[in-house]
């Protein structure tokens, strides 16, 4: 009998938010082998534990007779069995799912989202192995996933455990909707109410789809699901190679600019069909599910498909080019409010995820920078460079269909520096300088140096009159508002404000967290305040100097005097009618 795993998953107790699991092994040679449990989720780069989850684990025989199941470290258990016993194992064992996010499993009487690495064990040493998962779900209730039928019915099958993790399944009552791109079908499962308009949304992913095909010359799937849940609060997406986990406020579809965020929420987790899951980091498959996976290369995993997942809405009519250069201007400006850019290269920022992305505190906005958020603007400069360089000739997309041909077709990993060596064969020229400035370097670029080809230009201007500023960050809490962070070189930081002090009362009269803006604006640039604070439960008084600081709004704007060849460039990358 060849080696195999069976899944069964039961959800017939939904209100205890547990998952009770019976894994089969069968065909094992002989003698002990070790189970492991993933302790992160490919896309979704923080070590989790996933096993602290885990209860009640057992394992028996093929007749039933109990095998000693024995922790081994956070995340394997040891199943015993002598050098002459082989034949079918079963193991049981209860897996606690109460966090509803794109990355972790969430059991309750509406559904089951189920995430498959912090819920499906795996031989150690033996990812290849194939496996099939039988789900017993409440009366009513329905299974959508990437996974096809397994053979001959009763359940789904994955080829692999790969696979098996990267095909999370929703079990309940959801809506379904069936379209077709390009003659694939696809499906869109949404789970909970909103002011959602399905038709329209459905529309749209078409639309969305479409033109990444077109950017890549096709599809790269048989079939694709949407997952979308209706959040009260809060976002987020996960991809996976065949389906990608989208959650969005319920009642966050109007007005039009937050539709559109949802829109471009669907072309990132799209766009990584080949960004990603295919065309990637050589440690970021096949997995390593018990360690960190280090790359410096995730501005081009994430950052880059920021960049496409608003150009792509712009390429398949979904907003046009004012308002694709107004989203390219405030992504400038969010970087430029970000003091972490000086101080953290953002490929750097893609090796520390691990421990920094996801695990933020208050200093973290001074010391560090988002491989989203810089990401995306250096995939975007990086295009204007090999646009004006080659004429408009040659351009991002180029660099990208090259990894697609080297790397996502034969689906192999590269090397960090392969993308600098795509990019340079695009440009025709060495791109060294580029690299070190924007990829490994902290200083922000001559943004006119940028777009002076394309006749646009950069401006950035006070909006507003300029307001009495601290440079602290305070979040209410309670009746108070407490400091949540202070900014690098900004009066709080200079007078001794830290994070963490409760502010009750400025000079003398006390303040809530409601009310400190309103106080704030009643004090004049440089005027003393005297700030009572608790400190660690220590009353204290904190003399400030009140500073001055003008809020900037940054734009995209047409160049006077700029000529023809400026024009058919703009042209090339906002397309033909820019109306810019």
């Amino acid at each position: 009998m060849p080696a195999a795993l069976r899944y069964t998953l039961s959800l017939l107790r939904p209100r205890t938010h547990l998952v009770d699991v019976e894994l089969e092994v069968r065909g094992l040679s002989a003698g002990p082998f070790d189970l492991a449990m993933p302790a992160w989720t490919p896309g979704s780069y923080k070590i989790r534990d996933f096993a602290r989850n885990v209860q009640e684990l057992a394992a028996a025989d093929a007749r039933g007779r109990r095998l000693a199941a024995t922790k081994r470290d956070k995340g394997t258990w040891r199943i015993e069995r002598g050098a002459a016993e082989g034949g079918t194992v079963r193991v049981r064992y209860r897996v606690y799912a109460n966090d509803l996010s794109v990355r972790t499993s969430h059991v309750d009487e509406d559904h089951a989202w189920l995430c498959g690495a912090g819920l499906f064990f795996y031989i150690a040493g033996r990812p290849e192995l194939p496996a099939t998962v039988r789900v017993r779900a409440p009366r009513g209730w329905r299974t959508a996933t990437a996974l096809p039928p397994a053979p001959g019915g009763g359940g789904f099958a994955a080829a692999d455990y790969d696979t098996l993790v990267d095909s999370p399944l929703e079990v309940g009552r959801f809506e379904l909707h069936e379209f077709a791109v390009r003659g694939r079908p696809h499906r869109l499962a949404i789970h909970g109410a909103g002011n959602h308009d399905p038709k329209r949304i459905v529309a749209d992913l078409r639309k969305i789809a479409e033109a990444e095909a077109e950017l890549f010359g096709g599809l790269p799937y048989a079939d694709y699901l949407f997952v979308l849940h209706l959040h009260p609060e809060g976002g987020g997406g996960l991809e996976h190679r065949a389906c990608c986990a989208l959650q969005f406020p319920r009642f966050g579809f109007r007005p039009r600019d937050k539709y559109e965020g949802f829109l471009s929420l669907c072309a990132h987790e799209l766009f990584h069909l080949w960004n990603g899951k295919r065309i990637r980091p050589a440690v970021l498959g096949p997995f390593g599910y018990q360690q960190e996976a280090y790359t410096r290369a995730l501005w081009v995993v994430e950052g880059i498909t920021s960049y496409y997942d608003k150009l792509i809405l712009l390429r398949a009519g979904l907003i046009d080019a004012p308002a694709y250069l107004k989203k390219c201007a405030e992504a400038v400006q969010r970087l430029l409010e970000t003091p972490g850019r000086l101080v953290q290269p953002v490929d750097e920022a893609g090796f520390d995820a691990w421990i920094r992305l996801y695990q933020a505190h208050e200093h973290t906005p001074n010391c560090t920078v988002s491989y989203y958020e810089k990401g995306q603007v250096v995939g975007w400069l990086l295009d204007l460079k090999l646009r004006a360089l080659t004429r408009g000739r040659r351009s991002l997309d180029d660099v990208m269909r090259l990894l697609w041909n080297e790397y996502g077709k034969p689906d192999r990993g590269y090397e960090e520096e392969a993308v600098r060596a795509a990019a340079e064969r695009v440009a025709g020229r060495d791109l060294g300088a580029f690299f070190a400035e924007q990829v490994s370097g902290t200083r922000d670029p001559d943004w006119n140096a940028y777009l002076r080809p394309f006749g646009l230009a950069w401006t950035s201007t006070a909006a507003g009159s300029p307001k009495p500023w601290l440079g602290a960050r305070v979040e209410k809490k309670g009746e108070t508002g407490t400091v949540a962070g202070v900014a690098p070189g900004g009066p709080a930081e200079l007078d001794g404000l830290a994070a963490g002090d409760e502010i009750v009362a400025l000079d003398g009269y006390r303040v809530n967290g409601e009310g400190w803006e309103k106080r704030l604006e009643d004090l004049a640039p440089g005027a003393c305040a005297v700030l009572t604070v608790f400190r660690k439960d220590e009353l204290r008084a904190v003399p400030v100097t009140v500073g001055e600081r003008a809020a900037a709004a940054g734009a995209i704007v047409r160049r006077a005097g700029a000529g023809a060849a400026a024009r058919r460039l703009r042209r090339g990358w906002l397309g033909a009618t820019d109306g810019v």
